[in-house]
């Protein structure tokens, strides 16, 4: 069921491979900083949301996002060595409060979940993510970082992508407040507006996309 619309997003994201720029390679670091982004290609492929919260709260952001990256394994595009958990790992978290971020996407189209053609094989996958992410969330609040926000993402217009997205966030929603992570649910916000706010690769943010992305963090920033 899911295989051939999943295969297809993962060849958009090695097109988009292509153009990578600073921002997909991963920045910052070793600054004075009390903020840190970690994620995926929404962050990391134009570095609009990075640039416009830096901007907005005039301050430095560390980022380590990069493009391809999966919760759980590596791919040709990002090795295991950049999963999003070790992104936070191998950071110098130091005078860090606050960890922005997103992940599992990739999971779906370059990792173990691309070759999911059942509901139960999504849900397996989809439990292995939340259980990393759950560790990593633990691992987060021991470090005494004080604030995880947690990016969701919006919806597409591929309607296998849209069910796997669905079960996500509704379990995200009903149970990142209960773990302590302040989880923002970008679908209201992109719904009737994707021709303008998702570019024409069908996955990531434009640069107008990016600034609703970067609104909805600044709302939930202490």
């Amino acid at each position: 069921m899911f295989k051939n619309s999943v295969k297809q997003f993962g060849l958009v994201a090695v097109t988009s491979c292509v153009a990578f720029n600073v921002w997909a390679i991963g920045g910052g670091g070793g600054s004075s900083a009390d903020k840190m982004i970690i994620g995926d290609s929404i962050f990391a492929l134009s570095g609009d949301i990075h640039s416009y919260l830096e901007d907005d709260l005039d301050e430095s952001i560390d980022t380590h996002a990069r493009s391809g990256c999966q919760v759980n394994g590596g791919s040709l595009i990002c090795s295991s060595r950049y999963t999003i958990p070790n992104q936070y790992d191998n950071a110098d978290k130091d005078g860090i409060e606050t960890v922005i971020m997103n992940g599992g996407g990739n999971d779906f189209l370059l990792g173990d979940g691309a070759d999911c053609e059942t509901q139960a094989c999504v849900e397996e996958v989809l439990t292995g993510i939340e259980q990393t992410l759950a560790g990593l969330f633990n691992d987060m609040q021991n470090d005494g970082i004080q604030e995880i926000i947690f990016l969701g993402y919006y919806d597409t217009d591929d309607e296998d992508n849209v069910a796997i997205n669905t079960m996500s966030m509704a379990y995200k929603a009903a149970n990142y407040p209960q773990m302590g992570v302040d989880f923002i649910d970008t679908r209201p916000a992109f719904a009737g507006n994707e021709g303008q706010y998702i570019s024409s690769d069908g996955i990531h943010p434009t640069a107008a996309g990016s600034r609703v992305l970067a609104d909805l963090i600044l709302q939930e920033l202490d």
